[in-house]
């Protein structure tokens, strides 16, 4: 965050660096289960019958504790794992299925003020982290349909959605697969920037977890 050498500034800089908004996120996830049917033939002679494909697949969101803090700090891009807000969580394709679950992860019933649709306001997900399976989700909450980059107006907007993982990069679990899931909230510094426009500003959201059945 750039600072003016004034004497202002000079006095308030500690509590604008730390002081940030209002961050509260609430963690919703409700544990998938239901049944469908496949055809399935055995050559021309025979009738087809019907399979059923049973999806079990719980989410731990349903119990971790949810982020709700009054400050948030700005912090280098480096610190992010030590110093931003986060949340771990897994996901399981229990072994009562019988078949591979595909499932994406989005923030739902968001609120964000208008300064906070920013480049600087970012987030991350890994999964599995340090495994050979290790995957890593990266954005930011810059929307220029709703405001643009540098605006001082903190008026807050409602019930939008933030889409994490999408349909087309959902994540498939095999039977009696769990997936770990750590979450990272942060604003990031720059020092080349007046990054003041930034603050008061308020944001809040509930992380979610969807999945459906495949045969991929």
């Amino acid at each position: 965050m750039k600072k003016e050498n004034t004497p202002t500034n000079s006095l308030k800089k500690y509590s604008i660096m730390v002081i940030v908004f209002v961050v509260s996120i609430v963690l919703i996830g409700v544990s998938v289960s239901y049944a469908y049917f496949s055809a399935r033939f055995n050559g021309e002679g025979n009738a087809p019958g019907a399979t059923a494909a049973i999806l079990d697949v719980s989410t731990t969101l349903t119990t971790t504790p949810a982020i709700d803090s009054a400050k948030l700090a700005i912090i280098d891009s480096n610190d992010y794992k030590t110093k931003s807000e986060s949340v771990f969580f897994t996901v399981t394709n229990e072994t009562t299925s019988n078949i591979k679950g595909k499932y994406n992860i989005k923030i739902v019933n968001m609120s964000l003020s208008k300064n906070l649709f920013s480049k600087y306001f970012k987030w991350k997900l890994i999964i599995n982290e340090g495994t050979a399976t290790e995957k890593e989700f990266t954005g930011t909450f810059a929307d220029e349909t709703l405001a643009s980059e540098g605006t001082e107006d903190n008026t807050e907007l409602t019930d939008l959605t933030k889409i994490l993982v999408s349909d087309e990069q959902a994540l498939t679990l095999d039977v009696g697969q769990t997936d770990d899931i750590k979450f990272y909230i942060w604003l990031e510094n720059d020092d080349s920037v007046n990054q003041l426009y930034l603050t008061k500003g308020t944001f809040s959201g509930k992380l979610s977890m969807e999945a459906v059945p495949t045969k991929e």
